[in-house]
């Protein structure tokens, strides 16, 4: 660093034309990064106009920067400002995109000169375009485009801003209404026509509908078929359930018949499957499928009819056995009812749009009708779920795929996800939808349609990509299903509204009419251009003036002219467009920007608090050079920095808390919870928490990110109060050690909020946990999908008790960690976790989970979920098993010799925690043992069981390596983050009593691995080498924690 108002090397390097001073005024200072000043090393000049320029250009460089000004992890870095300035250049931004759009629409209108354009209509597609920019182009189009009319129509490729493409309203005709019109235009017919006086009549049918409706149609039924002549007393009419009709069966008929009888046993036998006679190649079937439609019958049964569940035994039968057989037994076995069921099926495709993709079963109703010893009617009759899935699967489905192919004109690009809007589907059947004794079990046929709209849409584009071309298609759009159920057997009613748009990608589009009348189109796409990240090289400061006057960046573009005509005849245009980048391009989209701003349209883009301006250089040469060509951005209107104290209300912030005036120490909170256990945490209600927490000397909150809808995403760090108005993260984090609380990846899964939540509150106002901070830094990161979180809660004001995983992925039905490590991921959220990891370097990184509370169906894809390809791997998920660990990944690698067993030493903390919570341990005692019963005992292909210490806990069969391109911190970086690792908890959708309960095992793994960190060993290492003329002092802490010390290490190292 060479300062000064003078200097004498800087002498130098003017005179070897290595830098030409500036004309600075008194007061004004100037940072300058000289590239190869001395060689291949660079300088840093810090100078002034006089001794005050130079004094405060020195305070900027120590005291503010990497920050443009106010300090904070949310506030303006020079990081920001570049990334920004990459993002719009490279039309990654909407600012980016509208003043690339102006641009374009000046290229295709030299391509149009010489033609006689009777009109021309210009289109143009953006992301997020403001409103107003249609002006702006027509302004732009009238002055470059000559054409005797001009239309223009700017359309917003926002999800939520897109254009009806299907609005499908209908009725679903009822089941019911069917049964009864056979059973009054071909049952009661066929008894009067018989010539025995009062024929017996027996019917049976199968309806999915709720069981006190289906109890009512039996009566009425019954009634009619008497008045109608049959027989008073041997006329009998069962309507049993066409949803889990084993489940039914055994409830509605067997279960009645074993009433009051001594039952000392009960086996039921279930008969295996294999894929269909006419489709051996079926990969989507489960073998015991008609086991786990009988879910949870047995602890039914045996609660009523005064059973020890251990009586009742299940016994898997061969292929071609009946579906079910029951044998009740009584004292000395004797056998005191024996009887056989079978389910009524129909076939169909998966997909109608691809037959031969996959065929399913699916369970349907039914009618029959006996009398005088001859079948008068025994017919189908298609469920609401069928009928409502027959529309689905023939115009929804098929119109998403027309769409798709028309825009991708055949060949659709996964780049060019979103392909769609939002796809909402609003459905009201009448259908069984009750509660069951056996903690959150329930019967809801509409649920399993909520699970099936989502994942077979979301599995839709897959195939679609995969047969268009060769690879799936992800990212889709938004799904959102809502259920509304009803008991009154009557027709129900769908609308099923898709939005879309009308190009596949941002671009601009003109279509026209010569003179002539011949019609012809011009098209220029609005590329995601691969950019470097600017360099910022100059800032520019005044005394007396807080902030940066200007800051000078350069882009490094590709060429001087924009010469993609060219170049398109020689690769691909779309590589062409996504890789090359000219000077001539970038100083128009900078200077459209001014022109857009001065419209009132983007004024916070690139503008930014206590930033005066951008000097954008822009160079085709790696090294600056004097012919550069030159831009300026003027300061604009920045937007608001974030404020977590907004969300105040929404956590019950206490009345009158206002800034510092609020400021507590730890402990000194007055009674009351701050996190609340009832139910699911929103995110308003999450950051009005954090909101409440900032008030806490230990707490510093700040956003982290925003989510693809734009929702700001917000975590906060736990430490000992810093009184210093400077300090170093990186210090911080060496001198002891960090845990993340990342919570709510899939945010359907909803106490991981609540229960790291807690955790904080434990270590803000409990003084026993208070002081762990003293040993460990922590990072609170409540919800790391925040639209998800917000759609989750929206639709369990509707289904409360629905698992809801509508709102499990990301906006767009990917995960939102699926791009984590990509520089420009689709949701911006996805770098979110990285960021964190990346500022703390932690040594423990925590990402709790959670599942369905209960039985987990897909009507339509062979039962028994979680089915999102046909070849089904993860049909584990398929009900409740109480908490559990998916995965502990541990570390074999010589390279890290003490890792293994300090993961083995975590995992005993972790599993004697659990054990310690008498609810957790009672909850998972009866859901391991029922999980193994209707799972494992009868199928380890799909079913796995594996307890550590009497805990569910699937530990990796093999250790990992180091990897440098894996997905997890531990793997990637081991020697930073010695752990990483998730939970299962059964909190879809959890509230009340049983929220309580799977949040606190959640917070026993929270305290366990906290209190791992706390009791270790964390020893700093010191190192002191000569350099030049002085020495350098470098601090390491090793990882993982050392082992305990022995008597003879104490005795040398520690005199107490």
């Amino acid at each position: 660093m060479l300062a000064g108002v003078t200097h004498p090397i800087v002498d130098e390097l003017i005179k070897n034309n290595k830098w030409v001073r500036p004309s600075l005024q008194p007061g004004e200072g100037l940072i300058q990064i000289v590239k190869k000043a001395f060689g291949e090393k660079s300088a840093l000049i810090v100078t002034g106009g006089d001794a005050a320029g130079v004094d405060r250009a020195i305070r900027q460089l120590a005291e503010k920067f990497p920050h443009i000004w106010s300090r904070g992890k949310d506030r303006t870095t020079l990081d920001d400002v570049e990334d920004d300035v990459r993002k719009f250049v490279a039309g990654r931004s909407p600012a980016g995109q509208a003043a690339m759009s102006l641009y374009k629409i000046d290229k295709l209108a030299t391509q149009l000169q010489g033609k006689d354009l009777a009109n021309a209509d210009v289109k143009v597609f953006v992301e997020k375009a403001a409103d107003g920019l249609a002006d702006i182009v027509r302004q732009e189009a009238a002055a470059t485009i000559k054409a005797g009319t001009i239309a223009i129509d700017v359309q917003n490729l926002d999800v939520q801003k897109g254009r009806p493409i299907v609005n499908d309203e209908f009725d679903v005709a009822s089941e019911v209404d069917e049964f009864w019109t056979k059973l009054r235009t071909k049952v009661i017919p066929a008894i009067t026509a018989i010539k025995k006086k009062k024929p017996p009549v027996t019917i049976e049918a199968r309806l999915s509908e709720p069981p006190e409706l289906r109890k009512q149609i039996e009566e009425q039924a019954r009634a009619e078929l008497i008045k109608a002549g049959a027989d008073d007393t041997a006329t009998a009419v069962t309507v049993l359930s066409a949803y889990k009709q084993g489940y039914g069966w055994l409830y509605d008929i067997v279960r009645p018949a074993l009433a009051g009888k001594p039952v000392e046993s009960i086996t039921i036998r279930f008969a295996e499957i294999g894929p269909p006679a006419g489709w051996k190649q079926q990969g989507m079937f489960v073998p015991t499928r008609w086991l786990l439609e009988l879910y949870p019958i047995d602890e039914i049964l045996a609660s009523e009819l005064n059973l020890d569940v251990k009586k009742i035994k299940f016994e898997k039968m061969p292929i071609g056995s009946p579906a079910y057989e029951v044998i009740a037994t009584g004292a000395g076995g004797a056998e005191l009812l024996r009887r056989t069921f079978e389910p009524k099926l129909v076939e169909r495709p998966f997909f109608d749009r691809f037959p031969d993709y996959e065929r399913v079963r699916v369970t349907t109703g039914w009618i029959k009708a006996d009398a005088a010893g001859r079948t008068m009617v025994d017919e189908r009759i298609a469920t609401d779920p069928e009928r409502f899935w027959d529309r689905f699967q023939a115009k929804t489905l098929p119109a998403l795929y027309d769409h798709v192919m028309a825009l991708g004109k055949g060949k659709p690009r996964a780049e060019d996800a979103p392909f769609f809007g939002e796809m909402t589907v609003d459905l009201t059947l009448s259908e069984p939808e009750y509660r069951l004794p056996v903690d959150q079990e329930q019967i809801s046929s509409l649920e399993a349609i909520h699970e099936e709209i989502y994942f077979n849409t979301l599995h839709f584009f897959d195939v679609m990509g995969r047969f268009s071309r060769g690879a799936g298609l992800a990212y889709p759009g938004r799904i959102i299903p809502v259920m509304h159920p009803k008991a009154d057997g009557k027709p129900g009613h769908a609308k099923i509204s898709v939005t879309g748009f009308d190009a596949p990608r941002p671009s601009v589009v003109v279509e026209y009419t010569e003179r002539n009348g011949r019609r012809g189109d011009m098209r220029l796409d609005i590329p995601k251009i691969a950019v470097d990240r600017p360099q910022t090289l100059a800032a520019t400061v005044r005394a007396g003036k807080d902030g940066v006057d200007r800051l000078d960046l350069r882009v490094k573009v590709d060429t001087d002219k924009d010469e993609r005509d060219a170049l398109i005849q020689r690769a691909a245009d779309e590589r062409v467009d996504r890789t090359v980048i000219s000077a001539e391009q970038v100083r128009a989209v900078v200077a459209n920007l001014d022109r857009l701003r001065k419209a009132g349209l983007y004024r916070d883009a690139l503008a930014y608090h206590d930033l005066g301006g951008l000097r954008v250089t822009i160079g085709w040469d790696h090294d600056a050079k004097p012919a550069d060509i030159v831009a300026s951005v003027d300061a604009g209107t920045p937007a608001p920095f974030p404020e977590i104290r907004k969300y105040a209300a929404a956590g019950s912030m206490p009345a009158g808390a206002t800034g510092g005036s609020m400021a507590r120490t730890a402990g000194s909170m007055p009674a009351g919870e701050i996190v609340q256990w009832d139910t699911p945490i929103p995110p308003p209600e999450a950051y009005g928490i954090l909101a409440k927490m900032s008030t806490f000397k230990e707490a510093t909150v700040y956003k982290v990110g925003q989510s693809y809808l734009g929702k700001d995403v917000w975590a906060m760090d736990l430490m000992p109060p810093i009184e210093a108005s400077h300090w170093s993260q990186a210090k911080q984090t060496t001198m002891k050690p960090t845990i993340v609380y990342s919570a709510r990846q899939h945010a359907n899964e909803v106490s991981s909020t609540s229960h790291v939540l807690k955790m904080a509150e434990l270590l803000l106002t409990d003084p026993a946990y208070r002081t762990k901070l003293d040993k460990v830094n922590v990072v609170i990161h409540p919800i790391t999908n925040a639209d998800g979180a917000q759609l989750a809660y929206d639709l369990q004001k509707i289904n409360p008790t629905y698992m809801l995983h509508a709102g499990y992925l990301g906006a767009l039905g990917v995960d939102v960690t699926n791009q984590q490590w990509d520089a420009d991921p689709i949701y911006p959220e996805s770098g979110i976790r990285p960021k964190i990891w990346r500022t703390w370097l932690p040594d423990i990184f925590l990402n709790p989970h959670g599942y369905p509370t209960h039985e987990w169906v897909q009507l339509f894809s062979e039962y028994a979920a979680w089915v999102r390809t046909r070849a089904v791997e993860t049909r584990d998920y398929w009900t409740m098993r109480g908490w559990w660990m998916p995965g502990f990944a541990w570390l074999d690698d010589p390279r890290y010799p003490r890792h293994k067993d300090e993961q083995m030493k975590l995992l005993t903390m972790i599993t004697e925690y659990a054990k310690a919570a008498p609810g957790t341990v009672a909850l998972n005692e009866r859901a391991y043992d029922r999980y193994k019963r209707y799972s494992f005992d009868f199928d380890q292909k799909n079913f796995k069981l594996d307890f550590t210490n009497g805990v569910l806990i699937y530990k990796s069969i093999k250790g990992a390596r180091a990897n440098p391109q894996a997905t997890d911190f531990m793997a990637r970086n081991p020697n930073v983050t010695i752990w990483d690792g998730s939970t299962e908890a059964p909190d879809e959708t959890a509230r009340g009593d049983w929220m309580k309960l799977v949040a606190n095992a959640g917070l026993q793994w929270d305290k366990a691995i906290l209190e791992y960190l706390v009791q270790g060993r964390h020893e700093v290492e010191r190192k002191v080498e000569p350099f030049w003329n002085g020495v350098t002092l470098s601090m390491n802490r090793p990882r993982p924690p050392k082992p305990a010390k022995t008597a003879d290490e104490k005795k040398t190292t520690d005199p107490s």
